[in-house]
């Protein structure tokens, strides 16, 4: 899986670090036109593309794309409010996941990772904010 090297979460991780998040996440993979997450449900993982491209349509109805490297899914399991968007495979793709129930653990395990997941919500949210 290492793909993972190269997505924006984990770059510059050292090479342990990425070799025990890897072995935490299971590969799970979508066809295209598939809704992988819908905007109200709950969430079951957190999850990174490491092949494909998906869009992300939200609540407001503003899109966007996201690809190998990029990630979703931590906002609902962060806050239990269910999804903020729906997000539907543009072609086949290829997720690293983590569930729902080793998310938080997860994180512990690796402050590193927490923090650079809430560099990614801050850049959401100051985006969203300027849209």
């Amino acid at each position: 899986m290492s793909e993972l090297k190269s997505a924006k979460l984990f770059q510059g991780l050292p090479d342990s670090e990425v070799r025990s998040v890897e072995k935490q996440m299971k590969i799970v993979k979508h066809p295209a036109g598939h809704e992988i997450v819908v905007r109200g449900e709950g969430g079951v993982g957190f999850m990174v593309i490491t092949d494909g491209t998906v869009t992300v349509k939200t609540g407001q109805g503003k899109t966007r794309k996201l690809g190998p490297g990029d990630s979703f899914g931590e906002m609902a399991l962060l806050d239990n409010e269910g999804r903020s968007a729906t997000i539907t495979a543009d072609s086949d793709v290829t997720l690293a996941t983590i569930p729902e129930w080793n998310f938080k653990p997860f994180l512990k395990e690796h402050p590193e990772v927490a923090y650079r997941l809430l560099q990614t919500l801050s850049r959401r949210i100051r985006q969203a904010e300027a849209d």
